[in-house]
């Protein structure tokens, strides 16, 4: 087995690691970042036996290697790529430990993260969900994503989005959604929950997840101390199908139907604006295809609302926010539509207040 690389660039050894928590790192053709992810594992203190690699049907040898360099390691292969959700419930569900680390192999951590994420969630047992700061792989000064929400037209809220690492400050901050490059979850209260969706493949099914942490009554902490460094890279347009259709699932998933109705006027004017933007850029048809997508999920979505009715202990005033939301560069690069952009935020933000205010009392 290599030497952790962590621990011997920062020359630290770091404290025991948490008895109650184990590691989940879900993989798909990410051999040229897993032995970085690995090595950082480790150098958290972390008993290769107690990690768990769920390989989505990788073609480029990640089981043969973990075998030769992490032979204590436990992997979980796939045959299917049906995306990282069933990987991910596959972790959770199979796990020892009543807390899981449910990461991507193509995050590092810093050797003290784990251990900040756990004392957080010992400090406070309403807290079900710890998560760091995620920080660019080559610019670790630079944020990627934290204060994480959700817009109530149902798009990801970012606020901290590349800019410095030290204007977030040190305080803990309960938030409304995380990504799942890394985050310390309670085991237990992510299957009572549902789990992630499987059905989602990419694409909203971590905001889906999170968002139903909070609307059963968890919380999510975010822990400026922990971080962990993302290697990312853009995103392809193939994945427009999946979060156009997700995001329309979402909301007749999750949100109350008084919700829905409030917010019906700001829909029929984001939609057609949406749809034009993207058939501008040429992905009208990707659009069709997502509509008939979400109508072939629809027969479903009675079951789908009575969880949501089960474990509802939130309304959604109290978990949607409204905020300047993320858009793809490739979709909103120029100046014009970035102008717009912040015109329609202004509406939104106006609207959301007065139906808060006026219709959706507590």
């Amino acid at each position: 087995m290599r030497p952790p690389g962590l621990v011997r660039w920062l020359g630290v050894l770091p404290p025991s690691f948490p008895d109650d928590v184990e590691v989940v790192i879900v993989a798909h053709d990410n051999l040229a970042t897993l032995p970085a992810t690995l090595d950082s594992v480790v150098g958290t203190g972390c008993p290769p036996d107690r990690v768990t690699l769920v390989d989505v049907c990788s073609a480029d040898g990640t089981g043969e290697w973990l075998a030769r360099h992490y032979p204590s390691a436990r992997l979980r292969r796939l045959e299917r790529n049906d995306g990282p959700s069933p990987a991910r419930n596959i972790g959770i569900i199979e796990a020892r430990h009543a807390r899981v680390l449910l990461m991507d192999a193509d995050v590092s951590l810093l050797p003290d993260t784990v251990h900040q994420l756990h004392d957080a969630m010992q400090a406070d047992p309403a807290v079900k969900i710890a998560s760091p700061i995620v920080v660019h792989n080559d610019r670790p000064d630079l944020i990627q994503y934290a204060g994480g929400a959700l817009h109530y037209v149902c798009e990801a809220v970012n606020p901290w989005r590349n800019r410095p690492l030290l204007e977030r400050g040190t305080d803990t901050l309960a938030i409304g959604a995380a990504p799942t490059c890394a985050l310390l979850l309670d085991r237990q209260a992510a299957i009572d929950v549902g789990l992630f969706d499987e059905r989602y493949f990419i694409g909203k099914e971590d905001g889906d997840f999170t968002h139903r942490i909070n609307m059963a009554g968890y919380t999510i902490l975010e822990i400026p101390r922990a971080r962990v460094l993302h290697r990312s890279r853009p995103r392809d347009s193939w994945l427009f199908y999946y979060q156009i259709r997700n995001r329309w699932h979402f909301i007749l998933k999750n949100y109350q139907v008084r919700t829905i109705v409030c917010i019906a006027p700001a829909l029929l004017i984001y939609e057609p604006l949406q749809c034009l933007l993207l058939v501008a850029k040429g992905h009208g048809r990707t659009y069709l295809r997502a509509v008939r997508g979400l109508v072939a999920m629809l027969p479903a979505l009675r079951a789908d609302r009575a969880i949501a009715q089960r474990i509802r202990a939130r309304n959604d005033r109290d978990l949607l926010v409204s905020g300047p939301m993320v858009v793809r560069d490739d979709l909103a690069g120029s100046a014009m539509i970035r102008f717009g952009k912040r015109l329609y935020e202004s509406f939104l933000d106006v609207y959301w207040a007065l139906v808060k205010r006026l219709v959706l009392t507590r």
